[in-house]
């Protein structure tokens, strides 16, 4: 990308203005890049409470075209006493989202945390059953025609493969056909919307994207109703191999399902040698460059701004504009692969 551009983008996008009728000046975000070609570029990890800051809803609303929720659908969050639901957080994303001409994603129907006691004091089968149904039932009921694609399950898989699924609270009362089960009673729900399973770390791991695939597989032939496979890829230090996302979108792609990418951020440390954050703004630009390329048109990042970051490693700063909602070199990077597609 020429000086000029950088210049340019860099400009308009750390004043966080973006006039709405200079198509201009949308071409040099990331939401007006995104547009051009029917792409969805979103940031997860949204916490209701940051919209309280003037300066993240302009940015979140400038440079993304969707959002889902940190935590406020996990189950303890939504429903934290039975039959009693919370949804004053969700309804004031959904809100500023409708304001903004964003999409949500429903992130976190079952998840490996976040189950409230009393649910999880529930052992018989038919009673859980019973649970699900009307939790699912009621959100969404409720966010129909507002959220268009729920990630049902998350992290159904032992973390780092190699030992099937992941012997989580659901798993214990239902065994293992509560994944089938549990995007079934989605499905009735709410016929119309997409539904993923959400898994992290197959970019890396052989055996688990292996394990992945068949069991997305085995759902399919049994005729669950699974629109997607969301990959999250959180990476650390390096990238997968090139032509990994390729191969895992084109496998599911074969099963008449979508990929995407659902959590991303690149876990690094500041590199003085080679730029501010030289060798993460490679990883952006190549992962997203090689998703676009595979068919991927549903991008979201863990975030958007290292001051509401999380990182399992010390010093890491992992998303694409700094604390100060400076863009980094990230941003332009993944301005780029949108702008060569």
């Amino acid at each position: 990308m020429s000086a000029l551009i950088i210049a340019t983008v860099l400009t308009f996008v750390t004043s966080a203005y973006l006039p709405a009728a200079n198509a201009d000046a949308a071409a040099l975000t990331l939401r007006g890049q995104a547009a051009r070609t029917g792409i969805l570029i979103g940031s997860g990890a949204i916490n209701p409470a940051y919209l309280d800051e003037p300066l993240f809803a302009k940015v979140l609303a400038t440079q993304f075209n969707s959002l889902s929720p940190e935590n406020e659908l996990k189950w303890a969050f939504s429903e934290p006493q039975q039959g009693v639901f919370d949804f004053t957080k969700l309804d004031r994303l959904v809100a500023f989202a409708k304001q903004n001409r964003m999409a949500v994603k429903g992130h976190g129907l079952i998840s490996n945390c976040c189950n409230p006691p009393w649910l999880e004091q529930i052992q018989d089968p038919a009673q859980l059953r019973a649970a699900m149904t009307t939790h699912f039932k009621t959100l969404m009921t409720r966010y129909a025609g507002k959220v268009d694609r729920w990630d049902v399950i998350t992290e159904a898989l032992s973390t780092f493969g190699g030992t099937g699924l992941e012997q989580n609270y659901f798993y214990r009362v239902l065994g293992p056909d509560y994944i089938a089960e549990a995007f079934r009673i989605a499905h009735a729900a709410n016929p119309k919307a997409k539904l993923f399973l959400n898994e992290a770390l197959v970019e890396y791991y052989p055996a688990k994207r292996q394990e992945l695939y068949d069991l997305v597989a085995g759902l399919v032939r049994k005729g669950v109703p699974i629109s997607g496979v969301g990959l999250e890829t959180h990476l650390t230090f390096s990238p997968p191999e090139p032509g990994v996302i390729t191969d895992i979108v084109k496998s599911y792609k074969a099963l008449g399902l979508q990929v995407a990418i659902t959590e991303m951020d690149v876990h690094l440390t500041p590199l003085p040698d080679n730029g501010e954050f030289g060798n993460q703004a490679e990883i952006y630009g190549k992962i997203v460059n090689e998703a676009l390329d595979a068919g991927v048109r549903d991008i979201s990042f863990w975030g958007f701004t290292d001051k509401h970051a999380y990182t399992w490693v010390p010093g890491a700063k992992p998303l694409v504009f700094d604390d100060k909602y400076r863009p980094k070199p990230a941003f332009f990077a993944i301005w780029a692969a949108l702008a060569r597609h």
